[in-house]
Order: C-alpha cells, then sequence, then structure tokens
C-alpha cells in the first residue's frame, strides 16, 4: 500500500511539475517538450491504432487536421509522420524534388501494413492539386527519396523545413499527449 502511495505521489509530481512547466493556455512553451528545439524523445508510445485498418489512417489524420492548418507542407507531414508512428504505424516520408512536374518539391507520407502493402497519405494535397488526403493520383508514384523517420528527413532536408513543434496549435498536441502518456505511466506503476 505504501509503494502504490509513493507512486501516486511521485504522478502528482510530475503532472505538477508539468502544470507549473506549461502554465497557462495562453503561453506557448519555449523549453520542455515543443518549442525551438526537437522534442527529445522525438516518438511517444501513445495507445495503438489499428494499424492494418485503412479507416484508421483516415480517422487519424482527421484527428489533428485542425492543429495542422498553419503548418507549411514539409511542417505538415512531419507532424502527421510523428501522430502517426506514435500510434504504431509503419510511417516513412516520400519526397520529390519536381512533384508532379512541377519545379515544386514536396513531402508526403507512405503507410504500410504488416503485408507491405503501401497507403500514400498526404496531408497537404490541396494546396499541392492532390485529389484527396488519400490519393491515387499518378503523381504520387513518382518518388526521390524516401525517407525512414523524422531524423533522416532532417538531415536530408533541415530541421528547419520539418519543425512542426514550433507551431503553437501543434505544439498543444503534442503537450497534451505526453501528458496522458505520463498519467497513464504513473497508473500502470501504481497499480503494480
Amino acid at each position: 500500500m505504501a509503494k502504490k502511495a509513493a507512486l501516486l505521489v511521485s504522478a502528482l509530481i510530475l503532472i505538477g511539475a508539468y502544470a507549473l512547466l506549461f502554465g497557462g493556455e495562453d503561453d506557448f512553451p519555449s523549453v520542455g517538450f515543443c518549442g525551438r528545439d526537437m522534442p527529445d524523445p522525438y516518438y511517444l508510445d501513445l495507445k495503438p491504432a489499428d494499424v492494418q485498418n485503412p479507416d484508421d489512417v483516415i480517422r487519424y489524420s482527421s484527428s489533428i487536421k485542425g492543429y495542422a492548418e498553419d503548418l507549411d507542407v514539409f511542417e505538415r507531414a512531419a507532424f502527421y509522420e510523428w501522430y502517426f508512428k506514435s500510434h504504431g504505424f509503419d510511417v516513412s516520408f516520400a519526397y520529390a524534388e519536381k512533384f508532379a512536374d512541377t519545379e515544386n518539391d514536396h513531402l508526403w507520407l507512405l503507410v504500410r501494413n504488416r503485408k507491405g502493402e503501401v497507403i500514400e497519405v498526404d496531408p497537404s494535397f490541396s494546396e499541392v492539386g492532390g485529389s484527396s488526403m488519400v490519393p491515387l493520383d499518378r503523381a504520387y508514384a513518382v518518388r526521390d527519396r524516401e525517407f525512414d523517420d523524422i531524423y533522416s528527413a532532417k538531415e536530408a532536408l533541415g530541421e528547419d523545413g520539418v519543425a512542426w513543434w514550433r507551431d503553437e496549435k501543434a505544439c498543444k498536441v503534442l503537450n497534451e499527449n505526453v501528458l496522458v502518456t505520463e498519467k497513464e505511466r504513473a497508473k500502470s506503476m501504481a497499480d503494480a
């Protein structure tokens, strides 16, 4: 019993420290989980999605759409990649230097299931002339490079291009998910 109480107190201290650090709704954090520097750890262990169900790709895409509206094309792809990967999806980046026979480069996502089938997801489809968030357009078949994760994308494209964590709305999703993760971890420690 004393062990559970100590774990619960530890969890409350953690949550209290988080609340002090990230205070009010109006204060955009510049340290900790969001801000200028890339979050560390970057990926979270969030509630797993049904990663074999293509409908979950759409559902998870829709759930964060509003938080990504101020992000540019590359930041938006990175934000969705973080969210998908943190929920257990096998996701990587696709990059084209001259997307759809234009002079514009583009970054979108490749979500794979256990069979190796690929669902292309473009959170910025409307900005680049794509037909939908899950496009079947021929332009998406042409890619110059693939990046397995944010680290390889950041190295190739530069951190400034993928730094969604500097945006206040997107950062809110990260901070909320970190808090949920910490609460769940404290609860499981208290139950043990």
